[in-house]
């Protein structure tokens, strides 16, 4: 049943996700899904009656601060909705060479080198699933019938399925601190990164706000690394609940 709950929730995520990618740009909306962490974690420490401490409370208030600085300063705007097919290749096809190649990397290895090869490939997997499904968000809001003989709606179906596997895999292949610093840092930037470059999502680019937003994404970084490395954090994530390892044994 918790597993069941977990993904509805999931899906339940992803839908909101969307229908926030509808209204917005990628460049605004998944920075604010880094904040998962800062939510999900306490949650957790409250579930497992532990106790957060200075390193937990620091890392929940970087996060936080830092992604509401970096959207504040970048003030994305909206770009275009249908852009060139090229561009979309020139943008999608060196980052699927290079999650396939973290792929392969971390196939060969065993313990935290595979979990961080994993977690690089599935941040960036997330990040591409993010611009795709605001792509097919306007597809479905423009003509249904037509937007499911685009390829733009399988393509996000089929990213998302690797996506999910592949960062199920390096949860699997390590403790969380080896892997989810990777998905959090590298699902943003990449999301970001493509949405400006394909979809024309501009952010504001004065010599002043680019150290700001580099700043504030340092700040957010730090406190995705203070939390995914805690001790505490760790041993709800890694802690077994007695039924099950009695049902193992």
């Amino acid at each position: 049943p918790k597993w069941l709950l977990g993904g509805l929730s999931m899906l339940a995520g992803f839908g909101l996700q969307a229908v926030a990618l509808a209204f917005g740009p990628v460049a605004l909306v998944q920075p604010i899904v880094v904040l998962e962490l800062a939510f999900a974690i306490p949650f957790g420490i409250f579930r497992r009656c532990r106790r957060a401490g200075m390193r937990e409370w620091a890392g929940i208030i970087a996060v936080m601060c830092g992604v509401a600085i970096f959207l504040l300063t970048a003030n994305p705007r909206k770009g275009i909705q249908d852009p060139p097919t090229a561009d979309w290749i020139a943008s999608l096809v060196p980052v699927a060479v290079v999650a396939a190649i973290a792929v392969a990397a971390g196939a060969a290895r065993r313990g935290p080198t595979r979990a961080m090869f994993l977690g690089s490939a599935a941040g960036l997997a997330f990040g591409v699933l993010s611009v795709l499904t605001k792509a097919v968000t306007h597809l479905l809001s423009v003509d249904v019938a037509r937007a499911f003989v685009t390829w733009q709606v399988y393509v996000a179906i089929g990213v998302g399925i690797v996506a999910l596997l592949v960062s199920q895999s390096a949860y699997q292949a390590g403790p969380l601190a080896y892997s989810m610093p990777f998905v959090g840092v590298l699902e943003p930037l990449i999301a970001v990164v493509i949405g400006d470059v394909v979809l024309g999502e501009q952010v504001r680019a004065t010599q002043t706000q680019v150290v700001l937003e580099i700043a504030a994404a340092a700040v957010a970084v730090v406190g995705i690394v203070l939390l995914t490395t805690s001790q505490t954090v760790l041993s709800i994530y890694e802690e077994q609940p007695a039924d099950d390892r009695a049902a193992i044994g």
